[in-house]
């Protein structure tokens, strides 16, 4: 009997034994079989940068991957070819109010928030090149700037005019006739917008006079672009209507834009040194009674002004400004003996 479980023990151990053996070697087997397809992929330890690639290869599309690095210009530009489509086309009328640039600008430019400062001054010291120095009336005291209409330099402030990127007369037609005389104000000294208000040559301002991007385009061609830019931004800011050729015009003016194009600078922020100037005792000019002696002469047409000096119109333009005799120091840019017109 004993010698039976001892033989059975034996049995069982060695039945045992086989079976491990068997199983140990189906086992090395399979891990030497390659993985079959659509099987999960085996784990493997990536960089963090090579793990984040492939999973955005693996959800992004292969067409939209990658945009073209122009689609971003094209979509500036149609913003403002979205805007002229926004203008009312409507022939220009003054709605039987004659125009007179006293109901946009009864006492000239207007004083700002700045001490001695008014909209002119604020105009020169945002866009010039450089300046460092004003006077206690706000007078450039030195710097340099550009006409952008016809790539001019200036050194000289009273050799530029403040350009009404749409002109006064122009918006009287176009829908500010009928404005109160609140609104006629704030639109002739519009220092909000960058693009209203602008300082360029006398000769070139002056040469455009009231006109509209159908009959006047700054000579410099390479100018077009931003012209077009400001003109659509004040009407539309403005409400104002366009008629068809102007339409037109400024199409042909933005077909011109340059896929790098960007907007000149401007600096509505800086704030120049303040010097305090003394005021010049007036000398006596001669004989009174010599019709030709002016009553007085002036260092600046802001002298002139303070002075109460009656403003006059020029010969060139709409422009009134005071008599070369009572500024020599001012330049007269188109030979009419008046100074300092706007």
């Amino acid at each position: 009997m004993g010698a039976m479980r001892l033989g059975l023990v034996r049995f069982v151990g060695v039945w045992l034994l086989l079976a491990g053996l068997i199983m140990s070697a189906c086992a090395i087997e399979r891990q030497s079989q390659p993985q079959q397809a659509g099987a999960p992929p085996v784990s493997r330890d990536l960089p963090e940068e090579e793990e984040a690639r492939q999973q955005a290869s693996a959800t992004v599309p292969e067409e939209t991957a990658e945009r073209p690095q122009s689609e971003a210009e094209e979509d500036r530009e149609d913003r403002f070819g979205e805007l002229l489509g926004q203008l009312s086309v409507a022939p220009e009328s003054d709605e039987g109010v004659d125009y007179d640039r006293d109901l946009y600008m009864p006492r000239g430019w207007t004083e700002t928030s700045r001490p001695g400062c008014d909209v002119r001054e604020l105009v020169l010291i945002a866009e010039a090149v450089t300046i460092s120095e004003v006077s206690q009336d706000c007078r450039p005291l030195d710097g340099l700037w550009h006409s952008w209409y016809d790539d001019r330099p200036f050194d000289d402030p009273s050799s530029l005019d403040i350009d009404h990127m749409v002109p006064l007369a122009e918006a009287h037609d176009s829908g500010a006739s009928v404005w109160p005389a609140e609104r006629k104000s704030a639109f002739a000294n519009d220092l909000d917008l960058p693009a209203a208000l602008t300082a360029v040559s006398a000769s070139s301002n002056r040469t455009k006079s009231a006109d509209d991007p159908a009959d006047w385009k700054p000579p410099l061609r390479s100018a077009w672009c931003q012209y077009a830019h400001d003109w659509i931004a004040v009407k539309v800011k403005w409400s104002l209507t366009a008629d068809g050729r102007e339409i037109d015009a400024l199409r042909e003016m933005l077909d011109t834009c340059p896929t790098n194009y960007q907007r000149r600078a401007e600096y509505p922020e800086r704030r120049p040194t303040v010097v305090q100037i003394e005021a010049q005792p007036q000398t006596d000019g001669g004989d009174s009674s010599d019709p030709e002696t002016p009553v007085g002469v002036y260092a600046s047409c802001d002298d002139a002004e303070a002075a109460g000096e009656e403003r006059q119109r020029g010969s060139n333009g709409d422009g009134r400004g005071f008599s070369a005799e009572l500024v020599p120091s001012a330049r007269d840019g188109d030979g009419d003996d008046v100074v300092c017109e706007r």
